[in-house]
């Protein structure tokens, strides 16, 4: 049973305009890149959707949604935008063998209790998808984050990098076809100019500073806006 109170502090955030519309570039990118290796119909299953934003784009594009959360403050949002939704916590994963086209997973692996349960949820999704599904999975980089991803979720505990993921999928059974590192919407050499430029912001001294100047929330909001995701696209073999 869920708590009633997990994630309250996420579910009462709201989204400014410019936030809004940054998160929605970047979930229309993010559903452009699945559309490359899978296309609508089909059965789509978002783990830990949020808000429901990406939930709302993907029913849009024709796919037959379904959203799997444990909050109850997070489903009451989930239904009340009409998506479909599942309480569970996971792994493991409510679907039964091979009912799944896609598995999305957006910023939910690393919150994973530690190396046995991300296996769990690997296994789970490889036994949850059609031969030939996609597993969806965004991750933040640690080797950049350091100690930024402890601070910015406090449910954060599986360390996530590109080397760990990639063996991770390799020895759960898929096959990777793609992986983007991404800040924002930026890639490529956007994104080693912003990650240029979070040197600046990690300095020794900013937070010291930032709490005499009571700046704080100004200085977890840039890093936050700076922070690299890893999107990896793995396929289960036909």
């Amino acid at each position: 049973m869920a708590d009633d109170t997990f994630y309250k502090s996420f579910s009462e955030k709201s989204l400014t305009t410019y936030g809004a519309g940054r998160r929605s570039r970047i979930e229309r990118h993010r559903l452009g890149l699945l559309e490359r290796f899978k296309k609508a119909p089909g059965a789509f299953f978002e783990i830990g959707p949020g808000h429901g934003t990406l939930g709302e784009l993907a029913v849009a594009s024709g796919w037959q949604y379904t959203a799997i959360e444990a909050s109850p403050l997070l489903m009451d949002v989930l239904r009340k935008k009409g998506l479909t939704v599942i309480e569970a916590w996971t792994p493991p994963l409510p679907m039964t063998d091979g009912a799944a086209d896609v598995v999305y997973a957006d910023q939910v692996l690393e919150h994973m209790r530690g190396i046995d349960d991300a296996r769990q949820f690997t296994a789970e999704a490889l036994r949850s998808l059609k031969p030939g599904g996609i597993f969806f999975v965004v991750v933040p980089d640690y080797l950049k984050e350091g100690k930024f991803f402890w601070d910015v979720d406090y449910t954060h505990n599986f360390v996530t990098t590109e080397r760990r993921i990639r063996q991770l999928f390799n020895d759960g059974g898929f096959e990777i076809l793609h992986m983007e590192r991404g800040i924002g919407m930026a890639t490529g050499i956007k994104r080693d100019l912003l990650a240029a430029a979070a040197v600046f912001i990690n300095i020794p001294g900013v937070d010291a500073i930032s709490r005499w100047t009571h700046t704080e929330d100004l200085v977890f909001k840039i890093r936050k806006n700076l922070f690299e995701t890893l999107t990896f696209i793995a396929r289960k073999p036909a």
